[in-house]
């Protein structure tokens, strides 16, 4: 596994907490949501003639990642992951037995997780409770996951759309959706011209009453070493197509900063006209205990 590529300067821990997702054993590196009114830049959403939503979304979530990426954090909560493998690859929405066995590799992990931000420090701590429903006692643990492995999912709305990054992409506003029962703008984030190797991109929610990130679908073309991805498509069957789905739910609210309660990862490739699962992942956020969580401003 490679080592994530941050930028440098002053500005270098803002621009890193973008969340970061990484593939085990398959990809070394991965960098971790009504009609189309037409994409935009950030420059060209500025025009106050424009005839939708887009340009204050843009404007009010910047200031929400400001906020989220200059807070001091600090906080612990029960982590839980599940990740399932199927051999061979489970079939959706397919009534059809499968001809063979199927064997499914399954682990399961539970950890207390640390996040501590501080100035230009940001700090990561798990303490390993049950691997495998056996329990364990493990200080400083690594995350012993061997599909995917995650790191400052708590900072993925600023990879989206926070002030370093908004430059780089055009967005396009889709519409609006429910999400969990609040009204949220739906925003599409592509590049704008050729990706860098560490842009993000992706469907964002965005809460409409207060601009908050609700949810965030990342596009698996974002993933790093995505023709690695390419390869473990030709496994599956000559003609078959990466459908990954990578899905986090922002369901935790302090002081007005939103954090992650789950993120799900579906490893599916459409072959033959049928659509198969090769693995998932849900990793599940709950029991927060906060101990800093401060919004203010410096500059």
């Amino acid at each position: 596994m490679t080592n994530a590529r941050f930028p440098s300067g002053p500005s270098r821990v803002r621009r890193r907490t973008a969340g970061l997702l990484f593939l085990a054993g398959l990809v070394p590196y991965l960098a971790i949501g009504g009609a189309l009114s037409g994409r935009v830049t950030p420059a060209r959403a500025q025009d106050p003639a424009a005839a939708n939503p887009l340009p204050r979304i843009l404007g009010k979530t910047k200031e929400y990642c400001q906020r989220l990426s200059l807070a001091s954090l600090d906080f612990i909560c029960r982590e839980r992951i599940d990740e399932r493998q199927f051999s061979p690859p489970l079939r959706l929405f397919s009534t059809m037995a499968t001809p063979g066995r199927r064997r499914v590799t399954s682990v399961s992990l539970e950890y207390d997780y640390q996040l501590v931000r501080k100035g230009e420090s940001i700090e990561e701590k798990r303490v390993l409770l049950k691997e495998n429903r056996q329990p364990r006692n493990e200080p400083d643990a690594v995350l012993k996951t061997k599909l995917y492995k995650h790191k400052y999912l708590v900072y993925g709305p600023v990879g989206l759309l926070g002030e370093y990054w908004q430059p780089k992409h055009s967005y396009a506003y889709v519409g609006e959706e429910n999400v969990e029962g609040e009204k949220a703008f739906l925003v599409d984030a592509s590049p704008w011209g050729p990706p860098e190797p560490s842009l993000l991109y992706g469907k964002v929610w965005i809460r409409e009453r207060d601009f908050a990130v609700v949810k965030i679908e990342w596009d698996q073309r974002s993933l790093g070493n995505y023709e690695k991805v390419l390869q473990m498509a030709k496994s599956v069957g000559p003609q078959a197509e990466p459908r990954i789905s990578i899905v986090g739910y922002y369901g935790v609210e302090k002081n007005g900063l939103r954090f992650l309660d789950r993120l799900t990862i579906h490893e599916d490739y459409e072959s033959g006209g049928g659509l198969f699962r090769v693995s998932e992942t849900t990793v599940l956020y709950k029991d927060y205990r906060f101990f800093v969580v401060e919004t203010e401003v410096r500059y």
